[in-house]
């Protein structure tokens, strides 16, 4: 009986795998996102029921799906590429804001004048001559 089951599972395993070749079929960054975000807002769904948040999760979830089995390969690698790159830009991003406030009692941030590169300076130094790192612009700040 055992080995019967055995088999039967291996044989919807091959089948599964038959019928997923030639499509995207991986979870990725933007589809684990998106699973997430759907799984969230049924949830939220479930204290503040709501046919707004409902379908809007049921879009997600859709959406997610169709990313899976779209036979456009490089195209949902593409989308996840620009995904990841949004990602960590916002990363980057709020991880100056949290070094930005940590020292905000030592250190003064602020950009260049001409390619807005975010510089800091050591505060108390008075007036001093800045160097941007990026375009090697010279300009004078009071810090």
């Amino acid at each position: 009986m055992k080995q019967i089951w055995i088999e039967r599972l291996l044989r919807w395993h091959q089948n599964v795998q038959r019928a997923l070749i030639g499509r995207y079929a991986r979870m990725d960054q933007l589809n684990r996102m998106l699973a997430i975000v759907s799984l969230f807002l049924i949830v939220i769904n479930i204290f503040l029921p709501n046919s707004i948040i409902f379908w809007l999760a049921v879009a997600i979830w859709l959406w997610s799906n169709y990313r899976f089995f779209s036979k456009k390969i490089y195209v949902r690698l593409n989308e996840n590429t620009r995904y990841v790159g949004k990602q960590q830009q916002i990363i980057k991003y709020m991880k100056l804001k949290k070094a930005m406030i940590t020292n905000l009692r030592t250190h003064r941030y602020f950009k260049c004048p001409t390619c807005k590169q975010s510089l800091r300076a050591p505060r108390g130094r008075g007036k001093i001559k800045v160097t941007c790192s990026a375009c090697k612009n010279h300009f004078y700040k009071v810090v």
